[in-house]
């Protein structure tokens, strides 16, 4: 004859649920960061003490900009092969995610150029290839919103 099966005591188990500000927030819903833009951050914006906005929002067009400098100019950091470097690829060579890449970043240059604010490009090739040109580069325009800036502070 079968044994009847034991009944098990009950125990209460405790769910604890993370608070809102405790779970990791991404920058941006629909959009990741790539590894190339972290690079960037902490060896040329940090290493030069840029305040920036990383992730900058165009609502307008639902688009995102890499960096934006604090009362300065906007900074995309393009990768040469996601968004098709004319330097490694032909047109002709082009794939589909390139060129839809290239038809946002030329949205989006259009939105920057609309509302006044300039917009510099990065390309990944430099970036690994000729850091000292691009610090350079970001030194000299860090140099020239800084003039700005000291100009419109006075009037």
């Amino acid at each position: 004859m079968p044994q009847p099966i034991p009944k098990r005591k009950a125990t209460k188990v405790k769910v604890t649920r993370l608070s809102k500000d405790v779970k990791k927030k991404k920058p941006h819903p629909k959009y990741g960061t790539s590894k190339l833009e972290d690079y960037f951050a902490e060896n040329f914006l940090n290493v030069l003490g840029v305040k920036y906005i990383r992730q900058y929002e165009a609502k307008e067009i639902g688009r995102f900009y890499d960096f934006k400098i604090e009362n300065g100019p906007i900074l995309e950091i393009n990768g040469s092969y996601w968004h098709g470097d004319k330097r490694i690829y032909e047109e002709k060579d082009l794939n589909g995610v390139q060129k839809k890449n290239i038809y946002i970043d030329n949205l989006k240059r259009r939105w920057a150029e609309n509302n006044g604010i300039e917009i510099y490009y990065f390309w990944e090739k430099d970036i690994h290839e000729n850091p000292e040109k691009i610090l350079l580069t970001l030194k000299e325009i860090l140099k020239k919103y800084q003039a700005k800036n000291k100009k419109n502070q006075r009037h």
